[in-house]
């Protein structure tokens, strides 16, 4: 059994080491937020443990552990005996389920030190995890920061030590949710040495540091937003927005279980994804919003009533959604000046074509499938190089067969056609996309046959799609 006070190595460089003993000031006390659901035993201990055991006591002003009405017995009167003897545990057990936003509003209540850390209920801390944050904190009370977080392997607990981080937070149009990306050279430019906090434009939300004031500032988590998702993007975009700023700091490290399935399984669905998605877009995302929905085939939802948000922002005087983009994350991609945005459906058989989702075929595929009700599934973009994409997954033709190509086909050569009679014509083949045996996609030589018409979705005129490009 993997002890709940395990060694783990210290992984910080040298330099990362002299960020905080050459640091002048006094460091502000913390006070740690975690909510569990159902959480296991020993990993939830292990990551009490391991904030207790690897945090300065003078910085420590309070764990506060938030029991979303788990159901498991051993989280209730056990859990309250084992902690009984550590003064800085405090326990919420809520006689309800709250979901994992209103769960961290109720910690954050309970808080009182002034800087608050959120962390997830199945982390361990790596030795000198906090005094960097808290370093960048210090600056700057607008800076919020989050740590390294390598993984920790679900079935054995291995957890070592990462590499140099490569990867920073961006975000998606289809769900707006974060993805981690490539660290551009333009904010590696940003850097003077292996300590410099990175600059990114979203963050994954588990693991994070923020000042009280500067979070009861930007109005901590919109209360509205349901149980889980959507919160990250909401703060990052907020925090930038805002006049603040977000960061990776390499010197801190906490490692993470990446579990499935999502513990908030029994609050969570595809339902309140999109209801906090969109009501993340209506506040934050000005007419950029039309982007997501567009990708989501305008499938609205009733996000509730949004005034107070809006109000908070403009009492801030938040800068707009394109300075974000502008400034922020210039690298990201939208579909801008797009002539077809929407399904491409079939008049033989009424399907759509739609990306393979089949598990068991590593290889994705261009297949038909029902679109009585379009999702992102189903919407696929072409403008003015003519090709065909669904974000960077694009339509091409091998030997006849119509494929998918993780990129642009023929170094972006001109692709296709949509023709008044209906027909998607392959401009380097003379040929039109065909339904073939067995509903396979290939082009052949252009007839009337039904097999070869297709109605293609031109992008709605009525809506603003902006572009600073």
């Amino acid at each position: 059994m993997i002890s709940v006070h395990r060694r783990l190595p210290d992984c910080r460089s040298n330099i990362c080491r002299k960020l905080v003993e050459n640091f002048n000031g006094t460091l502000p006390e913390i006070s740690v937020i975690i909510i569990f659901y159902n959480e296991a035993w020993t990993p939830l201990l292990r990551s009490v443990h391991s904030v207790i055991d690897r945090t300065p006591a003078h910085l420590l002003k309070q764990i506060i552990l938030v029991d979303d009405n788990s159901t498991f017995e051993f989280l209730k009167a056990p859990l309250d005996k084992y902690f009984s003897s550590f003064p800085v545990v405090e326990i919420i057990h809520s006689p309800k389920r709250l979901g994992l936003i209103k769960a961290r509003l109720v910690g954050f209540e309970a808080s009182v030190a002034p800087v608050v850390v959120f962390l997830d209920s199945h982390i361990e801390c790596f030795p000198g995890w906090a005094e960097p944050m808290l370093v960048r904190i210090s600056g700057d009370q607008k800076t919020v920061v989050f740590p390294q977080i390598p993984s920790i392997r679900k079935d054995t607990f291995e957890l070592k030590c990462p590499e140099r981080p490569r990867s920073y937070c961006g975000f998606n149009w289809k769900f707006l949710m974060m993805e981690w990306e490539v660290i551009p050279d333009r904010v590696l430019a940003l850097r003077h040495d292996e300590s410099d906090s990175i600059r990114s434009p979203t963050m994954p939300g588990g693991l994070f540091a923020i000042h009280r004031e500067f979070f009861q500032n930007l109005g901590t988590y919109d209360p509205e937003l349901a149980v889980w998702g959507g919160e990250n993007m909401e703060l990052s975009f907020k925090t930038w927005m805002c006049g603040g700023s977000l960061e990776m700091d390499p010197c801190s490290m906490v490692g993470h279980v990446y579990r499935s399935p999502n513990p908030h399984k029994g609050l969570f669905s595809q339902g309140i994804l999109s209801r906090n998605a969109q009501r993340v877009a209506e506040v934050w995302m000005d007419d950029y919003k039309n982007y997501h929905y567009e990708r989501n085939n305008y499938n609205y939802v009733d996000v509730g009533n949004i005034t107070d948000r809006l109000q908070l922002r403009a009492s801030l005087q938040c800068k707009s959604f394109e300075w974000f983009l502008k400034n922020i994350t210039p690298e990201l991609s939208y579909p801008h000046n797009m002539t077809y945005a929407g399904v491409i459906q079939s008049k033989a058989n009424s399907k759509c074509i739609i990306i393979s989702f089949d598990k068991n075929k590593p290889v994705k595929r261009p297949v038909l499938y029902d679109c009585k009700t379009p999702t992102f599934f189903h919407v696929w973009y072409m403008g003015a190089s003519a090709q065909i994409n669904q974000d960077d997954v694009f339509l091409c033709v091998d030997n006849g067969t119509v494929v998918l190509h993780q990129g642009k086909c023929q170094k972006s050569q001109p692709q296709w056609q949509y023709r008044e009679e209906r027909w998607l014509y392959h401009t380097p083949t003379g040929q039109c996309l065909t339904i073939a045996a067995e509903s396979q996609l290939v082009v052949s030589p252009c007839t009337n046959s039904g097999q070869q018409l297709w109605y293609f979705q031109r992008r709605r005129s009525d809506l603003e799609f902006p572009s600073y490009l």
